[in-house]
């Protein structure tokens, strides 16, 4: 039987990085090296206009201007100060800025719908809020639900940047309910004076498809559990309305069993295959190891040498060991626990892992407990 083992949960934050300017940048600045010299643009804010009517405008008033402009460039502020024109044409005084996406997105993966790293030009003030979110289509009666879940971007800053992550969150609401082909368009109304800022609605229309059930679900436990049956884990079962997480505890509970053998790089994927024609999904989880690490080398840093040697002694494992880091842990615990030279200590600990080579570097920092967390942090890069 597996043994359980707390979840672990990832979430990758994505944000915007602004190397750019508000109104104009040092001329000595540049973009980091090997940044693209063009990069696409688009705009986050300018509720009067759609996206593609500002594009026709700003290419009427700036002769050469194409779909593509170099960052932080002398066409990056003239766009900027067209912006500032047309809008003051509508008697609005505003102050835009431009930003640039973060080098570490250029050539990145990016989460499934999420837009194309580009220069995004954005009203810094007034300031353009949402004020309600409305919610439409509720044939199958989730729009409660739905409103609630988006609630809290009401009197946030609008964003047609963040519309992405507005779909996401549906479609995730819809797919744990089963809705596997479930759509959502996000779009706002006409802005509207509030004081020194303005207000939008933001509106969201699902459309539903139909209701998922499952017709098989099946996992194969990898090259360490062959055979073995993994069911007893799942969630749901054939016949159950499709969810979001049809096999229960059974993908966490394999990254914790390889992790403790040495597998850091394991991956746990999910594959539903869907009959469209009678509303059905087929589940299917299989396990890549990746490569077995072995740990290199152990830096314990502010203990004195008795301390240091006596965590070595019980720490367990030993470079060229298979790396385990549950056990790891479990060891360092136990031994802060039961030894008197480490009385009243905490400890963080990180690593860092060569891929090619399949070692890992552990680094062990030690703190009296009344000088930060007794909860040791983790980080595995």
């Amino acid at each position: 039987m597996i043994l359980h083992a707390h979840r672990h949960f990832r979430s990758a934050l994505a944000g915007m990085i602004m190397f750019g300017v508000l109104s104009g940048w040092p001329q000595t600045a540049q973009p980091p090296q090997g940044y693209p010299a063009n990069l696409p643009y688009r705009f986050s804010n300018f509720v009067w206009w759609s996206d593609n009517d500002l594009r026709v405008q700003l290419k009427d008033r700036i002769p050469g201007l194409g779909d593509e402009i170099a960052p932080v460039s002398g066409t990056e502020s003239t766009v900027r100060d067209e912006l500032e024109t047309l809008l003051k044409e509508r008697h609005i005084v505003a102050k835009v800025q431009s930003e640039e996406p973060p080098a570490s997105s250029i050539g990145g993966d990016r989460a499934p719908g999420s837009p194309e790293p580009a220069i995004v030009f954005s009203i810094r003030t007034p300031q353009i809020l949402v004020d309600k979110v409305v919610v439409s289509g509720d044939a199958i009666g989730l729009a409660g639900s739905v409103s609630e879940s988006l609630k809290p971007r009401e009197g946030q800053a609008y964003s047609a940047e963040q519309d992405w992550l507005v779909r996401s969150t549906v479609q995730e609401q819809l797919h744990a309910n089963g809705y596997l082909e479930a759509e959502a368009a996000v779009a706002h109304d006409a802005p509207r004076s509030d004081g020194d800022r303005y207000l939008v609605n933001l509106l969201v229309s699902v459309t539903p498809g139909r209701q998922y059930r499952i017709s098989s679900i099946s996992a194969g436990g990898g090259p360490l559990l062959p055979g073995r049956d993994l069911s007893p884990s799942f969630a749901l079962k054939p016949g159950d309305v499709a969810g979001s997480n049809p096999f229960g505890s059974a993908p966490a509970e394999l990254r914790a069993y390889y992790g403790r053998y040495g597998y850091a790089d394991v991956e746990v994927r999910v594959s539903p295959q869907l009959d469209r024609t009678h509303a059905l999904v087929a589940y299917r989880l299989d396990v890549s190891p990746g490569p077995l690490y072995h740990l290199q080398s152990l830096t314990i840093n502010n203990l004195d040498a008795g301390q240091e040697s006596r965590v070595k002694a019980l720490l367990g494992p030993k470079a060229g060991d298979v790396f385990d880091l549950t056990a790891i842990l479990h060891s360092l615990h136990h031994a802060i626990a039961a030894e008197p030279l480490l009385s009243g200590y905490g400890f963080t600990i990180s690593t860092k892992k060569d891929k090619a080579t399949a070692l890992v570097d552990l680094y062990l920092d030690f703190f009296k407990a009344d000088q930060g967390s007794t909860v040791p942090p983790q980080q595995f890069e």
